[in-house]
């Protein structure tokens, strides 16, 4: 009852925030729209005052996601940013947030080294597992590495700028960071139904701990690949059907405390380098708003970073 109430309550704070985001937007944009309601159509007015609603959505998502780091020293599922977006309504439009952390991800960004020599094995070996889970050929994995290293020399799998060159749209390989999960598309493998079933389990953008408390089936069974565990075998689907039941009642403060959950797991956390890879707080955030007009819709994504409590939006884009 008392997380109902919480969620109710943040519900009420989220729709609070956005009518106060919005009022000061409104003031901050009402000269301009006036100056140009004689040169734009009824679309051109309605596709601004989308963007005006949907930049009251990331204004109020900021302001929750900073309110919900000094009320909270861990992130779950169970909070109400986490939640479906509802539409709210504000005039004659509507606007629709929904935040998803990125930690629950795997991040292709960690799977070099530092130094963008060489791959982090036992990160490339969770990424591998991933695309076994998935059922997608591991040759993805090598592309991938040969698109983030900074070397010309092809992997067994993988592709260089002369297989790119040899397109019928030529380019280079990239031998650099990803910028937008996108970017996979230029991928050698990576064809769109690849792609599709990639999309929920990969960022580019996190702290690189993956967060047991948000993290799906997926991400969790491919966690304990590359570990030194003598005995016990892999996170399988069965044991991590059972974290996440267990975090459904109990979720985790600690990550240690993973070992609750099956004496495998408390030597996975105890025993190898498993706990370098997880952890229960949330640092990167995926923010999507739309803002909604009589039918005319204007979406903004965003990636925030919270620092402390404060957030900062790395990535933005209005679609």
């Amino acid at each position: 009852m008392t997380r109902r109430r919480g969620d109710e309550r943040g519900i009420a704070l989220l729709v609070t925030l956005l009518v106060l985001v919005l009022v000061v937007a409104l003031a901050h944009e009402v000269f301009r729209i006036g100056a140009q309601s004689a040169q734009t159509g009824a679309y051109g007015r309605d596709s601004i005052r989308c963007i005006l609603l949907a930049e009251a959505g990331t204004g109020a998502a900021r302001i929750a996601l900073r309110q919900d780091a000094r009320d909270n020293r861990y992130d779950t599922l169970d909070e109400f940013w986490s939640r479906a977006a509802l539409p709210i309504t504000l005039g004659d439009g509507e606007v629709r947030v929904t935040i998803e952390d990125e930690e629950r991800k795997i991040d292709l960004n960690r799977l070099m080294l530092p130094n963008g020599n060489a791959p982090d094995d036992r990160r490339l070996a969770v990424f591998q597992r991933l695309l076994d889970t998935l059922g997608i050929d591991r040759a993805v994995a090598d592309a991938v590495v040969d698109w983030l290293d900074n070397d010309d020399d092809p992997r067994v799998g993988g592709a260089e700028s002369p297989y790119y060159l040899g397109l019928p749209k030529p380019y280079q390989a990239k031998n650099d960071l990803f910028d937008t999960v996108g970017e996979l598309l230029l991928v050698r493998g990576v064809t769109g139904e690849v792609f599709e079933k990639l999309l929920p389990f990969v960022t580019v953008s996190s702290s690189g701990v993956v967060n047991l408390n948000t993290a799906p089936k997926e991400v969790l069974m491919s966690l304990s690949a590359g570990t030194d565990l003598a005995e016990g075998g892999a996170i399988d689907a069965k044991t991590a059907d059972e974290i996440i039941e267990y975090r459904k009642d109990h979720p985790f403060t600690a990550a240690s405390q993973i070992g609750n959950v099956s004496p495998f797991l408390g030597d996975l956390y105890t025993k190898t380098l498993f706990k370098t890879l997880v952890g229960v707080r949330s640092t990167y955030f995926h923010v999507r708003s739309s803002g909604d007009v009589g039918g005319t819709v204007r979406t903004i994504d965003a990636i925030g970073i919270r620092v402390g409590n404060e957030i900062q939006w790395r990535f933005w884009r209005i679609e």
